[in-house]
């Protein structure tokens, strides 16, 4: 009994040395390479769009909800595939 009580503390002995080594790391500490380092900018430039007048579209694609009034581009598409318009 005493024998696997002594293989069970050296085991956790064990576990707890090798979990402090890989956490404490050794060595001397690396250089940060600033490329690596550096945040990506991304800027994105807003190029103006035309909106179609929607009385002189499709009436199916333009929806009215109270003040607003929106033109739906994929159906004003299609419209425009089909001959439609």
């Amino acid at each position: 009994m005493k024998l696997s009580a002594r293989k069970v503390m050296a085991a956790g002995i064990f576990c707890l040395t090798a979990c402090l080594l890989t956490g404490c790391g050794c060595g001397k500490a690396k250089e940060k390479d600033a490329m690596t380092e550096e945040v990506i900018k991304i800027t994105i430039t807003p190029e103006p769009t035309a909106t179609p007048v929607p009385e002189q579209v499709n009436p199916d694609a333009v929806v009215t909800n109270g003040n607003v009034t929106m033109v739906n581009e994929y159906l004003l598409q299609e419209g425009q595939q089909n001959g439609e318009e």
